[in-house]
């Protein structure tokens, strides 16, 4: 989500809340409301599914067609841009705990527990059609303090097996719909589960189920629910955006160190060859990417809910070539191969730009399968031509690129660029700077590997909502 589209969500935001303050709509009294609060009212309002308009789910007693037309209404709507989410989810309340009176209002509840058990609720067709998918899910939450909670949500995490008992680090951001409805899980195989007793306290509905497994990445808070909208194989789509920015801020709460000392040896052909289906097993696995970066750019971060969340306003994107076997690419015998690396920052007095050719060593997570078209030269009739190419390969987030030069470099790499500046402006006396840039040539492997370096990784916004 751009800045400028969370500023037109918050203006239409705020002249519905100052209507509902002129009408005497919203229940309680404007000064004790928190901006955020009086924000998510309104947007319930605007979406249509405040309070009153979900009574057919409140009062039922029975999970009627009416009510489950409702929940669908809801599921459909529920979702907003992750900027404003955020202050929502700031401001929500704590759920009761067990044994108290849940109360159903247009106040977001902060649950977090354990996902206990999930099961997706067929839909009929009509219904279906609208939400745009045959199912949505009922998940089973028990808060910490007890209290259990039913949530529908358009997907649980694609990984959770469905109709048996689990046991996962939860949370969801819920909209109290009912303390006495009770959507039928009816359609259960005939080797699943039963649906876990007692009856929920409270019913829900949320955009989705935060889930924070016991990984060394789950454990600086990364949502591995986000991943589920990841595209492998593809440039940097809008799906990525939140699992992008949420891996580069887990990366800034850990060091190079924690990260290498939790990672496991990983075959670099795994890492470059799609054919071994390698990512969807480890996404958000610890790896290190030790090789020679032929760039390293600083990206600025123009989002400023991104900024806020990631706590920084640029990260650093590198093009690492590690060493591999010999390999035939598209009938070009080479034997290094690049991993795209996005870190928080680079090692103090490493060298940046376009055009570096420096040892680096790259501890970070494993995030997706990265495509990406260049131009790269391809002799024809004697002559080099531009070819456009595509490439695949991974790309990993961490939260430094570590500089390895051997110490003798560091040593000497003040005197050498004091050395080469006195002899490029003798040599620019003689000859003038024209000749001189206009002779200068680079060695062929590394102008060759810097031709099959694509452009920046653009990161696009959330989606319009």
């Amino acid at each position: 989500m751009t800045g400028r589209r969370t500023i037109r969500w918050r203006r239409l935001l705020v002249a519905a809340a100052v209507a509902m303050v002129i009408t005497g709509g919203g229940g309680s009294s404007p000064a004790a409301e928190a901006p955020a609060a009086k924000e998510a009212a309104a947007f319930l309002a605007l979406r249509e599914i405040d309070k009153p308009r979900r009574s057919a789910v409140e009062t039922a007693t029975d999970w009627t067609p009416e009510a489950e037309a409702v929940v669908v209404k809801i599921l459909q709507r529920i979702d907003a841009p992750a900027s404003l989410v955020a202050g929502w989810q700031q401001a929500a309340s704590s759920p009761p705990a067990a044994g108290e009176v849940a109360a159903v209002t247009d106040t977001f509840l902060a649950i977090r527990g354990r996902a206990t058990f999930v099961a997706p609720r067929r839909l009929p067709a009509d219904l279906a059609e609208r939400l745009g998918r045959p199912t949505y899910d009922l998940v089973r939450l028990v808060d910490e303090r007890g209290l259990v909670v039913d949530a529908v949500v358009p997907s649980a995490p694609r990984e959770w097996p469905r109709w048996q008992p689990l046991d996962e680090p939860a949370a969801a951001l819920g909209l109290p719909l009912s303390t006495t409805a009770r959507p039928r899980t009816d359609g259960r195989p005939a080797d699943a589960a039963a649906w876990p007793e007692p009856p929920a306290a409270l019913l829900v509905a949320a955009a989705g189920v935060a889930w924070y497994p016991d990984t060394p990445l789950g454990d600086l808070g990364m949502d591995y629910a986000l991943f589920d909208a990841v595209a492998d194989g593809q440039k940097i789509v809008r799906g990525d955006t939140a699992a992008f920015y949420g891996m580069l801020a887990a990366a800034g709460r850990t060091d190079p160190a924690a990260v290498a000392a939790v990672a496991r040896p990983t075959d670099v052909l795994a890492l470059i060859d799609p054919g071994r289906k390698w990512l969807p097993e480890h996404r958000g696995d610890a790896v290190v990417i030790e090789g020679t970066a032929l760039r390293a750019t600083r990206v600025p971060i123009d989002d400023a809910f991104r900024r806020e969340e990631v706590g920084a306003d640029h990260y650093w994107e590198l093009y690492v070539f590690t060493e591999t076997p010999l390999l035939d690419v598209d009938g070009r015998v080479q034997n290094s191969y690049p991993i795209v690396c996005c870190v928080r920052e680079l090692s103090s007095g490493m060298p940046s730009g376009e055009r570096i050719n420096e040892p680096v060593r790259v501890p970070g997570f494993a995030f997706k399968r990265y495509a990406y078209s260049f131009e790269a030269p391809r002799e024809e009739a004697g002559r080099l031509v531009a070819d456009t190419e595509r490439r695949q390969t991974t790309l990993v987030i961490g939260p430094r690129a570590e500089w390895t030069p051997p110490a003798e470099d560091v040593a000497t790499r003040n005197f050498t660029v004091i050395a080469g500046l006195a002899a490029a402006v003798a040599l620019a006396a003689v000859l003038g700077l024209g000749i001189l840039y206009g002779n200068w040539s680079m060695n062929r492997t590394i102008r060759q590997s810097r031709a099959e370096l694509p452009d920046r990784i653009e990161l696009p916004g959330d989606d319009d909502r």
